[in-house]
């Protein structure tokens, strides 16, 4: 016989995932709403959060790359981890 559990019934409605399990991956493939370019707003050093201008708003951000991307520079967000934008550089060398 099974139990109505009303806890699990409400965060059925509110969550995606099921409490205690929620994901804490890195959408970098199968998240295309989180890809563009965006406009640095605060530093970003290598392994530290700084900020960017992405699609009319502004997130944390975060580079993987060891260089560190300045005000104003253009940037591609490759992912999303939790609520911090990954991305990198922008190549600016015409090949």
């Amino acid at each position: 016989m099974m139990t109505f559990n009303p806890i699990k019934a409400v965060s059925s409605f509110l969550f995606d995932a099921p409490v205690g399990n929620a994901p804490t991956h890195v959408c970098k493939e199968t998240d295309f709403s989180y890809r563009g370019r965006a406009v640095v707003s605060e530093s970003i050093a290598p392994r530290r959060r700084g900020r960017v201008h992405f699609q009319g708003s502004w997130w944390l951000a975060e580079c993987e790359q060891d260089i560190t991307l300045t005000v104003g520079e253009v940037v591609q967000v490759i992912g999303r981890q939790n609520i911090t934008l990954l991305v990198r550089a922008v190549s600016t060398s015409i090949a």
